[in-house]
């Protein structure tokens, strides 16, 4: 009788988000990535599979030479493997087909140069699959991909049956699937070593084809909570089996010392053993992800059912065909993700006009000049393509605003390479404006874009007539990546105090109007918790002018609404006509109102009663320490007064901002026929829970200037970058 077996491939995935603090890189480097390396250096008989994404690569390659001499050795001696996968940790749903095999292949390269390593495995971030997967990874020349044993729960395969690998494929083209084991997943490496080692055990068989793939992030070997202290340091590890030594020296000791367990990598593995079948596998991610990918009380209920027959074990079956969302509703949950998902189609287009431009050019000069500017415009645009802040989980995501502006920095990065190709391929001097209508969003409505050399303005019409981004292009940065206080699943937590977290019933765009009543505090305002008088909060408006006229372009917008009566509710007739007009680096804004109605005593208690607030968001990125604002309205009296992030009102008609780490002014200059101007300060700080905790995280500043209404009302704002 032949000796139980089981094979164990293990695999340790290393990623940091791109721009991401540099003081983050060299913490998980001392915390996971230098002991985790060398501690796999000291049980030479372990093989590991190890992915790291591209820029993180670039980064231990620039700044630590010896663990690449380290990873370089392992190498020699064939104890490890390096997969591959997008060079920038896209999310492959929703890239185009052409950027996924370049950055794959950009990423293939690297480690080809490096380690002359073959690159035959794919990593998938995330681990989001679709059916079509297999295609795109065979032209990349990738034989295998990792995915999560939540992929197969609706495919009817057992968990038995996830000990071993399949064969998948699309149009014809193949592609060898590894399932991950969960058990040992969330045993490591928060339990005792052997009780990895007994499961191992009691899944290991005669044949000896079975396999159960152990994955993990490398950050959560020693940067998760206290897993330094008990992965690496003596005397600190699980005291139940381990004798408190350090799990990580502990756990490649139990592979080492058991015989049974055979360390193989993943190639290894693949050439040895045969497939077991053949698999069609449905859109999916881990099971996590296809909860929070849910609108918010959809999720409430799915937790709910989810945990009731995951829990129950005669619910076994019901279980397996649970299945939540798939990954790519995100860009509907959050319209900020969807901003920069479509932000990046829009400028990758662009580019691909000037590819078709030049293949039609047979002037080599200028081909030899466009050609490297093209390649690194494609580069910016994989670099925006990094998946961290497109969705949000367990970790901040979309709600970490640094992350967002390193998306909108490199975009506008691109285009300013795009517009210096323009300008050589064109002859121009360099200033230009252009008005476009498109549907930007893909909502099957038309937004329009005014774009130039110096700023981009985005409007939509049909989003009660807002701008939704505003690039200021000499320093790369959007004016605009603000974040909506969305509502969550988790804010419902019995622990979470309501007056902790604030709901924004509409995105944070700019020229939102809100009519409100006087006794409307200013502390209801900031919570956007207020009864709204008027139907222009979020109504279309319809687009009467678009012209351009030099370097100025024009934008008018009208909308036929309608104000409450503050007694009756009834309707009173209300016509707004909203008016942007750009030029350099202003934006002139007029927008005019008038009422229609003949019903004097309701248009009395209008006027006396009511208010029009226009919102102008924005957002800084710097150093918050370094941001300052000023009013030649007041003398301030203190310095909570001079603090940016703190709620303030005041009339007056001006607003300065300064972002001082950028070396950036934004200025608001306001006039009306209104007797007086009032104007709200307050900071946007969305509550978000991370894998830290409840987090608060600033997500830009809202001023509300707030002006008295009239039988016509004319309202001029002048904004200002520099």
């Amino acid at each position: 009788m032949n000796e139980k077996t089981i094979n164990f491939p293990l695999v340790f995935h290393f990623h940091q988000p791109i721009d991401n603090f540099e003081w983050v890189f060299e913490d998980c480097y001392i915390k996971a990535y230098k002991p985790l390396i060398d501690n796999i250096f000291n049980y030479p008989e372990v093989k590991v599979t190890l992915h790291f994404s591209g820029n993180l690569l670039e980064w231990f390659l620039k700044n630590k030479p010896e663990f690449i001499k380290k990873l370089k050795a392992m190498t020699k001696r064939g104890q490890i493997e390096l997969i591959g996968g997008g060079y920038y940790e896209p999310i492959f749903a929703i890239i185009p087909t052409r950027d996924k095999i370049a950055q794959m292949k950009k990423l293939s390269a690297l480690i080809k140069k490096e380690f002359g390593l073959d690159v035959k495995g794919a990593w998938l971030s995330e681990r989001v699959w679709e059916p079509n997967y297999p295609t795109f990874l065979n032209e990349a020349g990738l034989k295998y991909v990792i995915v999560d044993d939540n992929h197969f729960r609706s495919t009817g395969i057992s968990e038995e049956d996830t000990l071993y690998t399949y064969i998948t494929e699309d149009e014809g083209k193949s592609l060898r699937v590894f399932p991950i084991n969960e058990q040992i997943r969330y045993l490591t490496p928060w339990k005792p070593t052997y009780l990895t080692v007994d499961y191992l055990r009691k899944i290991a068989d005669e044949k000896g084809d079975r396999m159960a793939l152990f994955i993990s992030d490398a950050e959560k070997m020693g940067v998760w909570g206290s897993t330094h202290e008990f992965c690496y340091v003596e005397g600190k590890g699980h005291w139940d089996g381990d004798n408190k030594k350090p799990f990580i020296p502990a756990f490649l000791e139990q592979i080492t010392n058991n015989d049974w367990i055979k360390s193989i990598t993943m190639s290894e593995y693949m050439e040895k053993y045969s497939a077991k079948g053949l698999i069609y596998i449905p859109t999916a991610s881990y099971d996590k992800m296809e909860e929070w990918v849910l609108p918010t009380e959809i999720r409430k209920s799915f937790n709910k059912i989810r945990k009731k027959l995951k829990d129950n074990p005669k619910k076994k079956e019901e279980y397996l065909f649970l299945k939540g969302g798939f990954w790519r509703y995100f860009l509907v949950k959050y319209p900020e993700s969807n901003n920069m998902h479509k932000k990046m189609l829009h400028v990758r287009e662009k580019l691909i006009l000037i590819e078709e431009l030049l293949k039609k050019s047979k002037d080599d000069a200028l081909i030899s000049v466009i050609k490297p500017e093209i390649v690194n415009a494609w580069d910016e645009i994989y670099k925006a393509q990094c998946n961290d802040c497109y969705w949000h989980g367990m970790f901040g995501g979309v709600y970490l605003q640094f992350l967002r502006f390193s998306v909108y920095t490199h975009l506008i990065n691109a285009e300013k390479l795009i517009d210096e190709m323009n300008d050589t391929i064109y002859s121009r001097t360099g200033s230009f404006i252009s008005i476009t209508p498109i549907d930007f969003n893909k909502d099957s409505k038309m937004d329009i874009l005014i774009e130039s050399d110096v700023i981009n303005v985005y409007i939509n019409p049909s989003e009660a007539g807002t701008i939704f981004e505003l690039d200021y292009k000499p320093k790369s940065y959007n004016l605009l990546n603000t974040l909506t206080r969305w509502h969550e699943a988790y804010h419902d937590k019995e622990k979470v105090q309501e007056e902790e977290f604030m709901i924004d019933r509409y995105r944070r765009s700019m020229l939102r109007m809100r009519f409100i009543h006087d006794d409307v505090s200013p502390e209801q305002l900031e919570a956007d918790d207020y009864f709204e008088f008027g139907d222009f909060v979020d109504g279309e408006f319809k687009v009467i002018k678009s012209e351009k006229d030099g370097k100025m372009a024009i934008i008018e917008m009208e909308k036929v609404g309608s104000i409450k009566d503050t007694i009756t509710k009834d309707l009173i007739p209300c016509i707004v006509n909203k008016k942007i007009l750009v030029e350099e680096n202003k934006i002139l804004i007029s927008i005019n109102g008038r009422f229609d109605s003949k019903n004097d005593n309701a248009l009395k208690r209008i006027f006396q009663n009511l208010n029009v607030a226009v919102d102008l968001p924005f957002f800084f990125n710097g150093n918050p320490e370094k941001f300052n604002w000023y009013t030649s309205e007041l003398d301030f009296k203190d310095n909570k007064e001079k603090d940016l992030l703190e709620s303030f009102q005041y009339f007056g008609s001006d607003f300065r901002a300064r972002d001082e780490t950028y070396d950036l002014t934004f200025e608001i200059i306001l006039s009306s026929n209104s007797d007086e101007i009032k104007i709200y300060k307050f900071p946007i700080i969305a509550f978000a829970y991370t894998d830290e905790g409840y987090k608060k995280i600033f997500q830009g500043i809202n001023v509300t200037p707030r002006f008295k209404l009239d039988k016509s009302f004319e309202i001029e704002i002048q904004l200002k970058i520099e």
